[in-house]
């Protein structure tokens, strides 16, 4: 049987035996939420949350989210065209924008407002206050602009994160605009097993992080945007930033929890834009095609990682050890920022094979213990010769998709 496969710009058409078994993961594509009525409840809420307060902070996802940030501008713009704004990237530990992931970022807005946008810089601390640290014992650095105005809005997106539960609400100001030091010290909780995907009651990670954010004692208005798997609005909650993270968890669930009857023996991850900006983020496909996975099964990522593997600390202890249990380890006694994914990824290696269709060298996906392929289908082709693969699924877009086993 044929397929065409897309990810990025790219097409590529595939052939797989008859007597496989081939399934395409659909998205859900539950009904939408009624924006006609969400929005202007919305508008309200924001017209009087900037009704007062001469200096407001806007606090806005970075490059690698699928946040529509210029949307939910456009909404609400009205309301703080006269007043004193400032924008602040949550870059968390990621690099500073280019000019192109900046328009992706703002829109028309970079152009308007670009001399009062600001990137945090976790290293950076001079720009950063010390609020205390958490019952975790991680201490709390955030950059210091939030303590230069009266209020702050963030705007922010809620998906399924491979140790933080959801991304979304607190993580705004952890790992949003943190400190190393802080990010470091949350990060290492993800070695902790309760640290993985859904979870948020009894994970560490995120405990953490809500401990965090409830240190800000400033005014706070949060919008959380639910995008469905088109990348389009599904819904809104916005208000208090832990009631509004609640009640929008719940709906992020019915988009992207998609039920499966049976796990398969080979799950295909096609990695779509933002996520495909680089290995690093495109990792989070193979977490949740883990989810679709038996044991001893194989997942080919196919991504375009334009920008390389990220953040190279996460492979640079990888690149030295001989062995994904090496790795873990090795991680253990010696954790430092980036390791957490090295340590999910060594993990998912020791139960799991992974080839790659990816824009990153041969060598480098060899010594983090992958198997590399130029096309989907010689890496198919591989699998199924040297493999008893008797059922396929492929996932369109692995980042938003969450494949969920039925009973």
């Amino acid at each position: 049987m044929e397929y065409e496969l897309s990810y990025g710009k790219i097409k590529e058409k595939i052939e797989i035996p008859d007597n496989i078994k081939v399934e395409i993961l659909p998205p859900v594509n539950p009904p939408k939420e009624d924006l006609n009525l969400i929005i202007p409840k919305l508008k309200k809420e924001c017209e009087e949350f900037f009704s007062s307060g001469r200096s407001f902070l806007i606090i806005v996802n970075d490059y690698t989210r699928p946040t529509p940030t210029s949307e939910i501008l456009s909404l609400i713009d009205e309301y703080f065209l006269n007043k004193e704004v400032y924008f602040l990237v949550a870059l968390g530990s990621h690099r500073k924008p280019d000019e192109k992931e900046n328009i992706r970022i703002f829109g028309n807005y970079y152009e308007k407002y670009k001399e009062k946008i600001f990137y945090h810089d976790c290293k950076e601390k001079g720009e950063l206050i010390y609020l205390g640290k958490t019952s975790f014992n991680t201490p709390i650095y955030l950059n210091k602009l939030i303590s230069k105005v009266d209020k702050i809005l963030t705007i922010n997106s809620i998906e399924p994160h491979y140790f933080a539960g959801y991304t979304g609400g607190r993580k705004t100001f952890l790992p949003g605009i943190a400190g190393y030091e802080t990010i470091s010290a949350n990060h290492l909780l993800s070695l902790d097993k309760r640290a993985s995907l859904l979870s948020l009651k009894d994970n560490p990670v995120s405990l953490d992080m809500t401990e965090v954010a409830e240190r800000v004692e400033k005014p706070i208005f949060s919008i959380q945007v639910i995008v469905d798997q088109n990348k389009e609005i599904y819904s809104l909650c916005f208000g208090n930033l832990f009631s509004s993270f609640e009640e929008g968890v719940k709906l992020a669930e019915k988009v992207f929890c998609i039920p499966i009857k049976e796990k398969y023996d080979l799950v295909v991850a096609l990695i779509q834009p933002p996520y495909d900006v680089n290995f690093y983020q495109a990792q989070k496909g193979l977490e949740n095609a883990k989810m679709a996975l038996k044991e001893k099964g194989i997942i080919i990522l196919v991504s375009n990682c334009e920008k390389g593997i990220g953040e190279e600390e996460f492979i640079n202890i990888m690149k030295i050890a001989n062995s994904p249990e090496e790795v873990i380890e090795e991680i253990k006694k010696n954790f430092v920022l980036g390791y957490h994914k090295s340590a999910k990824l060594a993990e998912l290696l020791t139960w799991a094979e992974i080839y790659t269709v990816v824009g990153i060298p041969n060598e480098i996906v060899e010594a983090i213990f992958m198997k590399p392929f130029k096309k989907i289908n010689d890496a198919l082709s591989y699998a199924i010769k040297n493999n008893n693969i008797k059922n396929i699924l492929i996932l369109p877009d692995a980042s938003l998709m969450l494949p969920t086993l039925t009973k």
